[in-house]
């Protein structure tokens, strides 16, 4: 496949309000539509990446990483669960058993912390108690927990999600939203609906039934074994010349930026998908490379000194974080001819 580098300045034409516009369809087997069931806790939210812990200030506070260079999760999965928790709400983490022989250290990071805050997959929480840290390090690598670790909020925020749609097919399928390229902000619009809803929710469960939440009432109804239509739309702000083709089959890993730092990657979206997802209003560019994928699938995965120099630690830990983003030497390609370069809403 001969792939093409797109790099075409923004319109300045601007519509006023915002615009659902269409960007691509798919026809689904195995879903159904259910009442969605509000939680005051959860346990279990789909969340497939064991983080990495790093604990400073005396070990009363910590960062919790679920970073893992453009890790696809970060928008739906983990986004949605941590964004329902008020920052001061207790969280109970279990599992927490840690073993690194190399090293000859075996610590168990369950306990209770308190929320603080959620920002780009790395969440900060205050320490309350923990079973046991070591005195050696504060960095706790996520390929060394035995299990995986379990975080439990005591409340949740109340959602805006009504509806649920199930699909009975799991996310690792071509018949999935996640193959469709669905994100958490995105519209949807399937067969029977009289008009379309803001997924703002994604998940999968411990039996693999892919989900995704919305924000409108529909009644109960079983599709399993229909056909059904699913059509995706982006909120679009900015004006554009060309319409976005749907038809496109073509699908990769769209990364979007503010400032040059990446800020988001969806896998399976089609170049007009992509473009789309960039904004010239909050200053959000976007960049495609056909074929590839957000984050390699990692083997620990199942379903999930004084002040001064902890916090100069930390702060050189992110940068390196950022820079291996920056960076990228896996699946998905910057620096050269395989991409697609979007800058707000170039066309």
């Amino acid at each position: 496949m001969i792939q093409r580098k797109l790099n075409i300045s923004a319109n300045k034409s601007q519509i006023k309000k915002e615009k659902l516009v269409l960007v691509r369809e798919g026809f689904l087997y195995g879903l159904s539509i259910q009442k969605y069931k509000s939680e005051t806790s959860s346990l279990n939210r789909g969340i497939t990446s064991t983080p990495n812990f790093v604990f400073y200030n005396n070990n009363t506070r910590a960062l919790i990483d679920f970073t893992n260079q453009t890790n696809s999760e970060i928008d739906s999965t983990i986004s949605a669960f941590f964004n329902q928790i008020d920052s001061g709400t207790t969280i109970t983490i279990y599992n927490g058993l840690y073993n690194d022989p190399n090293l000859s250290v075996t610590s168990n990071l369950s306990g209770t912390y308190v929320f603080r805050s959620f920002y780009n997959g790395i969440v900060e929480a205050d320490v309350t108690s923990v079973s046991s840290l070591s005195a050696r390090i504060n960095r706790y690598d996520k390929t060394r927990f035995e299990q995986i670790p379990y975080i439990v909020p005591s409340t949740l925020k109340v959602t805006d999600a009504k509806t649920i749609i199930k699909n009975r097919f799991g996310k690792n399928s071509k018949n999935s939203f996640d193959y469709l390229g669905i994100k958490v902000g995105d519209y949807v619009k399937i067969t029977d609906m009289t008009y379309s809803a803001k997924v703002v929710e994604k998940s999968v469960d411990t039996d693999g039934n892919e989900y995704i939440a919305i924000d409108q009432d529909f009644a109960s109804t079983d599709l399993t074994n229909l056909k059904t239509t699913v059509l995706v739309y982006i909120p679009v702000m900015d004006g554009y010349t060309q319409e976005p083709n749907v038809k496109e089959t073509d699908v990769g890993a769209c990364l979007e930026y503010v400032n040059g730092v990446v800020v988001s990657c969806t896998n399976n979206n089609t170049i007009s998908q992509c473009r789309m997802r960039s904004n010239a209003s909050t200053g959000i560019t976007t960049e495609i490379t056909i074929g590839t994928f957000c984050s390699t699938p990692e083997t620990d995965t199942a379903i999930q000194t004084d002040t001064t120099n902890n916090l100069i630690q930390i702060t050189s830990n992110l940068v390196n974080a950022v820079t291996s983003i920056n960076n990228i030497s896996g699946p998905v390609l910057k620096n050269n001819n395989s991409k697609n370069s979007f800058y707000g809403r170039p066309f």
